[in-house]
């Protein structure tokens, strides 16, 4: 027989404060304006991986937030990366006109923790001058990763360039005599 009552102020509250956290997550799930991945913040650890270094977890929380979308420019290529994996690849959509890459996906109703959810996405990337909008080539990989790759523009190649001589069967000059 204990000695002293097992009641609320003798549990052991340590081992059950992951419960709290998830709690306190709930709540502020349900005070956001924005329930979009983007506009969240990350989760709070389970109590047993709360001491990590503070500045891997911050690296970590950067690369969640900044790596959702990566636009790169060099010599060879523009290339624009987008995490696109909420969606299924029938969903999501690649479109250009003129000098503009849109981005679209969208999905109705999709059932969630809480209920269901849609979402609806678009991105529209202007693509610099001295790059080939006819020759993009956008990949989808399997975990959801959208790579959209435009080639630099071919220029001729400074120098000697042979041109080539186009044949009518007309006389450029009319009732000139034959000799």
């Amino acid at each position: 027989m204990a000695l002293v009552p097992r009641s609320n102020w003798y549990r052991d509250w340590w081992n059950e404060i992951d419960r709290y956290h998830r709690d306190i997550e709930r709540h502020f799930e349900r005070l956001t304006l924005y329930n979009d991945n983007v506009w969240r913040m990350p989760p709070f650890p389970s109590f047993r991986s709360f001491f990590r270094p503070w500045r891997s977890m911050l690296d970590d929380l950067d690369r969640d937030v900044a790596g959702m979308t990566t636009v790169e420019q060099n010599d060879d290529r523009y290339r624009v990366i987008v995490d696109v994996h909420q969606f299924a690849p029938e969903e999501v959509t690649v479109r250009t006109d003129d000098k503009y890459i849109t981005i679209e996906a969208k999905h109705k109703d999709k059932p969630d923790r809480r209920g269901y959810v849609s979402r609806e996405f678009m991105r529209r990337y202007l693509l610099p001058r001295g790059y080939d909008i006819d020759r993009l080539q956008p990949n989808l990989s399997s975990d959801g990763i959208l790579t959209i790759t435009a080639p630099k523009l071919a220029l001729p190649a400074p120098g000697e360039r042979i041109l080539p001589i186009k044949r009518s069967f007309f006389p450029a000059i009319r009732g000139r005599d034959k000799y």
